[in-house]
């Protein structure tokens, strides 16, 4: 069952080629619609061009939208469904312009229209995620919803402009709109000429401050830069503990504070690892902190610290004293400066890392990093 059709002249045939007129302007308002949220899902998929940094800061409020358990549907980035869904709907739209049967016409239409308001749907509930649970605002995830809002008026236009009266084929414009639709390429080329230049670059990072986990003389050292209330970094921690159960001697963890500005219950929580750091409990509390999954109020914070056997009189003193907030401060300004995209960031012996932090990709990392064991000396004569 499709969408009802508008009133038409009696004698409308919609099996008969069109004529040579141009394609309905919504025609190709859809199709610029549909390319711009291509581009759009690309610009969030990649991290380091000026271009995403301009359009949505990592240290803001994105981060706080695109480091959530919802940014992720089974594993993978929904700004990957979002890619194959504009996708698809470029396509159609490409149809649109191309065929000249208005019957075609009107059943691409409906398929265009099933799927917008399918898209539609969803982004309304992330939406919602987004005001209601994250309480933060990734301004390309809601320009994106704002494009499948518009594409469905559009397309209301476009099925009744078809419906109407002939319109030629526009094959040639069709075309054009495929090359142009090739631009998200040109980003994500972009994203890995830069990807290259980080990866490739030795970062002097300050340890001063940091907590350690391993060996100081270790051969591979892992700095990560961490926000206690980051989706991504309480995935990232248990993979951490992992690759500390299997190089206990070979790698050295290093945690810095990466409080990002998103999280309103970040820096405190750090403040807090801190204080428990003072009594000798940074780690056991790191992971307590990552345990509760945001649940990071200040009577939780204190909880936690009880359930460790911490010194209450003391750890509430250190709490409202300015010593833990200076090193979480400079941690935050040492992020700053090196340009972090944002959390979790890991540098493996002085290289910032990309990629799926994942704990087959870093430990393969690792195992390129070890120095290969000597060879046996061949006995003399």
């Amino acid at each position: 069952m499709g969408f009802p059709e508008p009133s038409r002249p009696p004698n409308a045939d919609l099996h008969a080629p069109t004529g040579r007129g141009s394609a309905p302007v919504p025609v190709w308002l859809g199709s610029v619609l549909a390319w711009l949220g291509v581009c759009l899902c690309f610009v969030l998929l990649q991290r380091e061009t000026g271009l995403r940094s301009f359009l949505c800061p990592a240290r803001g409020a994105c981060e706080a939208v695109l480091s959530s358990q919802y940014a992720q549907l089974r594993g993978i980035p929904l700004a990957w469904l979002g890619a194959l869904f504009y996708l698809g709907l470029l396509a159609l739209w490409l149809a649109v312009l191309a065929v000249s049967s208005s019957r075609m016409r009107l059943r691409l239409l409906d398929a265009i229209l099933w799927l917008v308001v399918i898209g539609l749907t969803f982004s309304v509930g992330l939406m919602y995620l987004q005001v209601a649970v994250i309480h933060a605002f990734c301004p390309l995830c809601t320009l994106s919803a704002t494009t499948v809002a518009a594409l469905l008026a559009v397309g209301m236009r476009a099925r009744r402009a078809v419906a109407s009266g002939p319109a030629g084929a526009s094959p040639m414009a069709a075309w054009t709109i495929a090359i142009f639709a090739t631009f998200p390429v040109l980003i994500l080329a972009t994203e890995s000429v830069g990807e290259r230049n980080t990866t490739s670059r030795l970062w002097a990072v300050d340890l001063s401050t940091a907590h350690r986990l391993g060996p100081v003389v270790a051969p591979v050292q892992l700095v990560v830069f961490s926000d206690f209330q980051c989706g991504f970094c309480r995935q990232l921690a248990p993979v951490l503990k992992q690759l500390h159960g299997e190089f206990p001697q070979d790698v050295s963890i290093v945690f810095r504070h990466f409080p990002l500005e998103g999280h309103p219950r970040a820096f405190p929580s750090a403040i807090a690892a801190e204080c428990a750091a003072e009594q000798g409990h940074f780690w056991e509390y790191h992971d307590k902190l990552f345990a509760e999954g945001g649940n990071l109020s200040d009577a939780k914070l204190l909880d936690l610290a009880l359930s460790l056997g911490l010194d209450q009189p003391r750890f509430t003193a250190c709490l409202q004293s300015d010593r833990p907030r200076k090193v979480v401060e400079a941690n935050r300004r040492d992020a700053q400066q090196l340009d972090l995209p944002g959390a979790p960031a890991v540098f493996l012996n002085g290289r910032r890392l990309e990629g799926p932090l994942t704990y087959e990709n870093l430990a393969r990392r690792i195992k390129e990093a070890l120095p290969a064991p000597p060879r046996d000396t061949p006995a003399r004569n």
